[in-house]
């Protein structure tokens, strides 16, 4: 909550006066530094998901699917598969 908070007063900050290059430069910098961090976890995540699509043979649209109409059982497996499949939905949805 606090990284919020000091982003709300930037903006504050930044609305009362015109644009500052170096908080423009620090910015990109910061955007950039988190994109590739998340680019980064993005791989990992598919690298593991790529396993159990391999061992189970199907692709996350058809394993989703089936999952989440109770096609596919309990097993550990699938619960770990739809949580990186979740994981991977969130970071996705940031790149949109």
């Amino acid at each position: 909550m606090a990284t919020m908070y000091k982003i709300q007063t930037l903006g504050k900050l930044i609305n009362l006066d015109t644009e500052d290059w170096l908080i423009d430069k620090m910015l990109n910098k910061l955007i950039q530094y988190k994109t590739n961090a998340m680019d980064h976890e993005l791989r990992e995540l598919e690298d593991s998901m790529k396993k159990f699509e391999l061992k189970y043979n199907m692709g996350p649209k058809t394993f989703c699917k089936k999952f989440e109409e109770g096609e596919l059982g309990d097993e550990m497996d699938f619960f770990e598969w739809y949580a990186l499949c979740d994981m991977r939905k969130r970071i996705m949805h940031i790149f949109e």
